[in-house]
């Protein structure tokens, strides 16, 4: 992670190539070409690559300048830089290397013995081009210096542990063996004996880590302390906390790992960066997982590959794993975990920057899970420097340690961007966004440009003034969002430049431009036939009008509205859902408003049956006949029926058992129909009818006289005549000896239909029963 102060350092840096035009041109500034100059567009350039000491590998974030004035000494001690100071030498044009090193200076002077400066933090080295040609390219390569010959090298403390012997890798980086020394002995990596299980010595008068951390007189003069594992927890006295912090804060650069973690654990001179818990497992090799969501860590993923040091981005094997924190606290930044699910994929190295929490930060601590080096069975314990290092070519973990020391060291320069990521909260589709704000800041000396800014489709970019930004400088990047759809909406701002590409992650909810009060409608139940209607409110959220279109609907559904063709902004209107059911049962359905996710409709279409039996039957004026009704439910009806009926047939009348009853089960009704006869006499016809009882005493007389007629006396067969002869004139006149008395309104004799009609107001069953009558 970059230190903050860097881009006020920077800042000032790149204002010297505004402030220079504004300045008389001495120097080699006389011997840059005037703008233009070159056809076709073209520069003098020189371009090349900056490498590590031994010229392997390349190394990125490095200032390269040409000075147009002396370059001064450094400042012996640990020092804070001051915001806005630009390097030594009064820069005239320069850059910082890519990832893979590579560098390019344009509009550099032309002519012979052109000096240059490559720079990371107190790594520095002086060089010379030899010529330049007006309009064309130089190559140029260069590597860190090997000794202080070469130029300058940080003073380099290394507490030396039996078990992490980090001098070693140092040593392969291309150091050369005479700059490791005792402190006083001119090398400008000094070693001291650590005070649990010390590791190599330069000879027996090596001091020890207390001579080292006991004062801050003795620890101050160094720009960069390591403290590698040694092996078992040995506490901090106090005062080496104390110095440690001092060390810290007043700009040092403090490598630490595995049990080093006792200067930083509850260390009360520094704020929690971490929850520490000592004490879990320890792993004997695992794959580290480089974290990629900021820039230099995408910087050391690509860097790893790019030496070999990993065959796929972001992953390095890595071995002597310990777990001793569960998390890292913000603004502490996590750079590699372990592929252990199981066990939370534990952090393997973070780093923060102090003062922590102050504007100006200057120093930076680095802390690791894991060891460089690994002596297995051959501690180093009182071997002399450098018999404890091997020959063998630098494995994918000493890379790590390789990349990570210059990181630690420089004053920065990759580019951020912030924030990293930005939610543009819910909007209506087709709507987009007021603009947010992205800060791109060049943290490097020198004007640069994020030469492409671009944003998903849905996150459209308004604007980008970052074409030309001064060291140290900053420029706005503004996205907005316009959702297409709706739901959790993603996308990605990149910004490009002579760095790493960053990313910041944009998301978003596309919500309907027109909202409906509910989403779902349930009718319950309803007549077959019967419309029902249930109203939706239509609210337009939006700052504009929205054109409404009739909505679509599926199933026994329809539509009615008092919405206009377009809905001004933050009103609303109605919508009237009707459902018709067709037929009984469940009637599902949707209602699509726009863009908006369908409007789920229910209901259900209900309905009975009704039927009689018998639905026939014979009767004789005045009488009458029964017949039962039978009314039946279907799909979940329930509710009152009224039953009727009605005929043409006179003086007929129709009663039911039961005229309203709630219809829930299946139910029968007794149904009787009366009639009424021509004459008070229910069968009355003119001699009493055939078969009355007058008929029957008349017959049966005459009968009986035809049959005694020889048998019995005269004067029985004159009694049989008599009540012969009064039968029959009882059958003209009555008893009475008159006709009986007729009904006002009666039933004649015929064929007659009656309907009988069952309802619940809406839905309407008949059925038809066939009635005979006789008039006698």
């Amino acid at each position: 992670m970059h230190l903050p102060r860097h881009s006020g350092i920077l800042a000032t840096l790149l204002a010297l190539g505004s402030a220079a035009s504004a300045q008389t041109c001495t120097n080699l500034c006389l011997e840059q070409l005037p703008a233009n100059s070159c056809p076709n567009g073209g520069t003098t350039s020189i371009s090349g690559k900056v490498y590590t000491p031994n010229g392997t590998d390349p190394l990125p974030n490095v200032l390269v300048y040409i000075p147009n004035a002396p370059v001064d000494p450094f400042t012996p001690g640990v020092s804070c830089a001051v915001a806005g100071q630009p390097p030594s030498g009064s820069p005239l044009v320069g850059t910082t290397t890519a990832v893979d090193g590579s560098f390019t200076l344009t509009n550099v002077p032309v002519g012979s013995n052109i000096p240059l400066v490559i720079q990371s933090g107190r790594w520095r080295r002086q060089l010379t081009v030899a010529t330049t040609s007006a309009c064309a390219n130089t190559a140029f390569n260069a590597s860190m210096p090997k000794n202080q010959k070469e130029g300058d090298i940080p003073l380099i403390a290394i507490t030396t542990g039996d078990y992490d012997q980090v001098e070693c890798v140092l040593r392969k980086v291309g150091v050369q063996d005479t700059e490791f020394t005792n402190p006083g002995g001119g090398g400008r990596i000094n070693l001291y004996l650590g005070d649990g299980n010390p590791g190599a010595q330069i000879d027996t008068s090596t001091p020890s880590e207390s001579t080292l951390m006991g004062t801050t007189t003795n620890l101050n003069q160094y720009d960069v302390l390591m403290l590698p594992c040694q092996g078992g927890v040995f506490s901090k006295t106090a005062d080496e906390e104390s110095n440690f912090a001092t060390f810290a804060n007043a700009g040092g650069r403090v490598y630490s790992s595995h049990y080093s973690y006792v200067y930083l654990d509850g260390n009360p001179n520094l704020p929690p960066v971490a929850n520490w818990s000592p004490g879990h497992q320890q792993y004997a090799e695992g794959t580290g997982i480089v974290d990629t969501t900021f820039a230099e860590g995408e910087t050391l993923a690509q860097w790893l590959q790019l030496t070999g040091a990993s065959t796929i981005e972001g992953q390095i094997p890595i071995y002597t794993l310990r777990h001793d924190l569960d998390s890292v606290i913000p603004p502490t930044q996590s750079w590699l975990t372990l592929q252990d699910a199981a066990d939370g994929n534990p952090i393997m190295q973070f780093v923060f920057d102090t003062p922590v929490a102050a504007k100006n930060q200057c120093g930076r601590v680095l802390f690791n899970e894991y060891h460089v080096e690994d002596p297995g069975k051959a501690m180093p314990k009182g071997v002399t420097f450098p018999n404890e290092c091997s020959n063998a070519p630098m494995t994918p973990q000493e890379k790590l340690l390789e990349f990570s020391l210059f990181e630690l060291t420089n004053d920065g320069g990759e580019p951020t961007i912030s924030p990293t990521s930005a939610d543009f909260g819910s909007e209506p589709v087709g709507n987009q966004t007021a603009a947010k704000t992205f800060i791109w800041t060049n943290n490097s000396t020198f004007p640069a440009s994020a030469t492409a800014a671009t944003a998903s489709a849905e996150f459209p970019l308004i604007s980008n003034n970052c074409s030309q930004v001064a060291g140290g400088g900053s420029c706005q990047i503004k996205v907005a969002f316009k959702p297409s759809a709706l739901g959790a909406r993603t996308g990605t701002l990149t910004v490009n430049s002579s760095g790493p590409s960053l990313t910041a992650a944009l998301t978003g909810t596309g919500t309907p431009d027109l909202s409906l009060s509910a989403m779902s409608l349930a009718f319950g139940n309803d007549d077959v036939g019967d419309p029902i209607a249930q109203t939706l409110v239509v609210t337009n959220s939006t700052t504009g009008p929205v054109a409404y279109t009739k909505p679509v609907t599926t199933g026994d559904y329809a539509t009615t509205t008092t919405c206009p063709s377009s809905i001004a902004a933050m009103s609303s209107c109605d919508i009237s859902v009707i459902f018709t059911p067709t037929t009984t049962g469940p009637r599902p359905g949707t209602m699509t408003l726009g863009v908006d996710a369908p409007v789920t409709l229910t209901g259900n279409g209900v309905d009975f049956t009704f039927s009689i039996a018998p639905t026939s039957g014979k009767v004789i004026a005045g009488l009458g006949v029964q017949t039962i009704g039978t009314s039946t439910p279907i799909a979940g009806f329930d509710a009152l029926v009224t039953l009727t009926c009605s005929t043409t047939a006179p003086a007929v009348t129709c009663t039911p058992a039961s005229s309203a009853f709630t219809l829930s089960a299946a139910t029968t009704n007794d149904l009787t129909i009366d009639t009424v006869s021509k004459y008070t006499v229910v069968g009355y016809g003119g001699f009493g009818g055939p078969g009355s009882w007058l008929w029957m005493i008349g017959g049966g007389s005459g009968l009986l006289i035809l049959a005694t007629r020889r048998r019995i006396g005269r004067s029985a067969r004159v009694m049989l005549c008599s009540v012969l002869l009064g039968v029959m004139a009882m059958s003209v006149t009555g008893c009475s000896g008159k006709l009986p008395a007729k009904n006002a309104s009666y039933t004649p004799a015929g064929t007659y239909t009656v309907t009988l009609l069952a309802t619940d107001g809406f839905l309407k069953h008949s059925a038809t029963y066939s009635l005979v009558v006789t008039a006698k």
